[in-house]
């Protein structure tokens, strides 16, 4: 009965999402329809009934295991409801490695009263229910088995009489098995947790083994801003008519590359992928996580690498064998006056100046921003940097009017453009002894309502543009454009013309530093074409 009755659950109230996106789906035009439909919650309850059977022959567990997914689930509903996101493998580990502030930026009254009733309430009513061992264990083995066989025949027959609709939905509409709680949770939690172990458990693989540096005339300064959450669309350096870029609009050889592709939709995902000699099309996590990144590499040859993180996900490894130096504990007055206890990026630049003095010969500086990380848009930047008005100033944004958030994620853009220009301000300050240059990309961009989606973190290839076509910009010094022998006039035209990808970062960077090593592909670094022989 326990199992029956959790079953029963997850094929109605436990799957709200679920069935707002098959009743969208199947159009009842003929009997044959409405009677297919009508087969899905029996094909759903008998799913269940197979998966909950073993937990239910847990004596003590059962329960509390079954309350779990019930609770679990709720979450996620709220989520699928909410923001119309999908409970996929990078999902479950973006919810996995969060921490308390940005799990403080959800907390909200539809969340609590979602997960009351959806979860606390039937989680109460599994927990009072009668449960126990029948005293005759071959009668209690003989009712499962019976259980067991007769579901699989109901399924049996259910499949057969309606394969070519089961087929055709799930083969034109693969995202639905990301909305079916809790088979998703748990067979990506599972695969997550197994890719986590074998990363932890493999040995670290060096790449570039062969890489030597040539030390250019002055020595070289750069710093990589990581950006969150930037959407290229929303750019005015890339043709959107309102002013989010003004600081670099004003600056002389600020080039904007219009068209670049993320290797995810996500920071769990395409942040270690940027680093990664592995391109977008071959990237896999556990790989990644085990084998040496470009920040390695440009360690190993004797550069300067410093890793400054404001994020609230941190580096995902990226930085685990480089200096670092995580900003928000510092608490700088003024800059960190969130309630979550985040800060505004212009911490990153906070005694940097120190830090530049510090480095010896080649530096890289990777400041890695929170940048326009929702929902909480409005915390991201401070008041003096509220552009535009009326803003949405809660968590809450699918309430929002349009204009209203866009207001508030543009603001958030103006508050990046106003940390680069800061960033420039200071590399120039070292353009008498250094060859100084900055370069701005973002992880992934962010859906602001269009086709109902809000956030990020759709599988990719149903993602839509706002959330795969990122920011990136770049600023060279005379100084570096001249003894890199770049070309700037040439690099401005590809950057407007050409197509780009999280696939050049790490190659474009050796070649930036003129790292030599058979892993270097000059077809993926987007200045060798711009090169002056």
């Amino acid at each position: 009965m326990l199992v029956w009755c959790t079953a029963l659950f997850f094929t109605t109230l436990g799957n709200i999402a679920l069935w707002k996106t098959l009743w969208s789906l199947i159009d009842i035009h003929d009997l044959r329809s409405a009677l297919f439909f009508c087969s899905l919650p029996v094909l759903l309850l008998c799913l269940f009934n197979l998966l909950f059977t073993p937990i239910g022959m847990l004596p003590y567990a059962r329960k509390p295991v079954l309350a779990l997914l019930v609770a679990v689930s709720a979450a996620c509903t709220y989520f699928m409801l909410h923001y119309n996101v999908l409970i996929d493998r990078d999902m479950v580990q973006n919810a996995l490695e969060t921490n308390q502030a940005e799990m403080t930026s959800y907390l909200s009254l539809p969340l609590l009263l979602t997960v009351l009733l959806l979860g606390a309430l039937p989680t109460c009513v599994l927990l009072i229910m009668r449960s126990g061992n029948s005293g005759r264990p071959l009668r209690a083995a003989l009712v499962w088995l019976g259980n067991v066989l007769a579901t699989l025949m109901v399924l049996a027959a259910v499949s057969l009489a309606f394969y070519k609709e089961y087929s055709s939905l799930l083969r034109n509409n693969r995202y639905i098995r990301e909305q079916v709680l809790p088979l998703n949770v748990l067979r990506h939690t599972y695969g997550y947790l197994r890719s986590s172990y074998s990363a932890k458990a493999q040995p670290l693989r060096t790449i570039g083994e062969d890489a030597a540096r040539t030390p250019g005339e002055r020595p070289r300064l750069v710093i990589l801003v990581a950006g969150e959450t930037a959407r290229a669309k929303n750019f005015q350096l890339n043709g959107y008519p309102r002013p989010t870029n003004p600081q670099l609009s004003r600056k002389d050889g600020v080039i904007s590359f219009r068209d670049v592709a993320s290797c995810g939709t996500s920071t769990a995902v395409s942040l270690p992928c940027m680093f990664s000699q592995m391109p977008r099309s071959q990237y896999e996590g556990v790989a990644a996580a085990s084998e040496e990144n470009v920040l390695d590499i440009l360690q190993r040859t004797g550069a300067s690498v410093l890793w400054r993180d404001n994020n609230n996900g941190g580096c995902k490894g990226v930085c685990n064998r480089i200096p670092t130096d995580d900003m928000p504990p510092l608490k700088v007055p003024g800059l960190c006056v969130n309630k979550d206890g985040t800060c505004h990026d212009e911490i990153l630049l906070h005694q940097l100046d120190t830090r530049i003095a510090a480095m010896q010969g080649d530096g890289l500086i990777v400041l890695h921003q929170l940048g326009s990380h929702g929902p909480t848009y409005f915390e991201r930047y401070p008041a003096d940097s509220k552009a535009f008005s009326p803003t949405c100033d809660s968590n809450q944004i699918q309430k929002c009017s349009n204009e209203a958030l866009t207001n508030t994620y543009d603001n958030t853009l103006v508050y990046t453009d106003r940390l680069l220009g800061k960033a420039i301000d200071l590399l120039q300050t070292y353009s008498e002894q250094r060859d100084v240059a900055l370069i701005y990309v973002s992880d992934h961009g962010e859906s602001l309502g269009e086709h109902g989606l809000y956030l990020h973190g759709t599988p990719y290839f149903i993602a839509p543009r706002e959330q795969t076509r990122v920011p990136m910009v770049m600023w060279f010094s005379p100084g570096f454009a001249t003894h890199a022998r770049l070309d700037l006039a040439c690099l401005s035209h590809a950057a407007g013309t050409g197509s780009y990808s999280h696939d050049n970062l790490f190659h474009s960077l050796l070649g930036l530093f003129a790292i030599s090593s058979g892993i270097y592909q000059p077809g993926l670094d987007v200045f060798a074409g711009c090169r002056i022989p």
